[in-house]
């Protein structure tokens, strides 16, 4: 009789590690695709399938992105079961402003109602060859024969008057009867400018912009400056493309002015 307990006992004891052992194995996040390290370029999009089991209640799905020691949520949402599935495209972010190799993490994780986490990390690496150029629009620079600012530090994006020489571009408006803008720029700084219409502003990245800036002539005036225009220059090392959007020759001078894009 001992010996039948014994061995009841022991067969207990061996199916309860076995039902525990296979609910851990049943338990867990598993994510398609099923490569820890994914090597993709900026703007990819990576369709994730995600499947959370969970010995417990399911209460809540969150998914962060680390980039430079910079954490931020990219999804979370409450869930509820022992069972969930998400479909998750991630779009690789177009924000790296290096070249080289940079790595993302993605930490996809879930919370059951009894405080419990799992987590399942993605790597992904992104190799920066060139960047896509950073644009602020809306700058605008007046006539010189306003009392307006009639030049314009490009780096800085601020408008100033000619008479600072660290300005990069001012306008050269001259008197003229019918107060005309002259659609005419110079630099007190002594920058050049490349005039170059046929450029793909739309796509801008820094090789093609310098590229274009080092294999074209360049000149220390540009005239009849018009909307559309794509203007190239260099600021100490930064190099940048310029698109015309209005240039407005109003009654009088005082709102005679330009309004432009710069790429940078």
């Amino acid at each position: 009789m001992k010996k039948s307990i014994f061995y009841f006992t022991i067969l207990s004891l061996v199916l309860f590690h076995s039902c525990k052992k296979d609910e851990e194995q049943n338990s867990g996040i598993t994510i398609t695709p099923t490569e820890d390290y994914l090597l993709r370029d900026t703007s990819d999009v990576i369709n994730f399938t995600v499947k959370i089991e969970s010995r417990n209640e399911l209460a809540k799905y969150r998914v962060t992105q680390t980039i430079n020691n910079s954490t931020i949520t990219v999804k979370e949402e409450t869930i509820s079961g022992k069972t969930h599935i998400d479909w998750y495209d991630y779009t690789v972010p177009n924000s790296f402003n290096t070249y080289g190799r940079h790595e993302i993490k993605l930490i996809f994780s879930s919370f059951d109602v009894s405080g419990n986490t799992m987590n399942k990390a993605k790597i992904v690496y992104v190799d920066i060859n060139d960047r896509t150029l950073s644009e602020t629009s809306g700058n605008t620079m007046y006539s010189a024969l306003s009392n307006q600012f009639n030049a314009y530090d490009l780096l800085t994006n601020t408008p100033k008057y000619n008479s600072d020489s660290t300005s990069h571009v001012f306008d050269f408006s001259t008197s003229n009867p019918s107060d005309s803008l002259g659609k005419t720029w110079i630099s007190p700084s002594g920058i050049k400018f490349v005039k170059l219409n046929g450029f793909d502003y739309a796509n801008a990245t820094e090789s093609t912009v310098k590229n274009a800036y080092n294999s074209s002539i360049k000149n220390d005036t540009i005239r009849n400056i018009a909307p559309q225009d794509v203007i190239i220059t260099k600021v100490n090392q930064t190099y940048m493309a310029l698109q015309l959007i209005y240039v407005i020759d109003d009654v009088g001078v005082n709102q005679d002015r330009y309004i432009f894009n710069i790429k940078k």
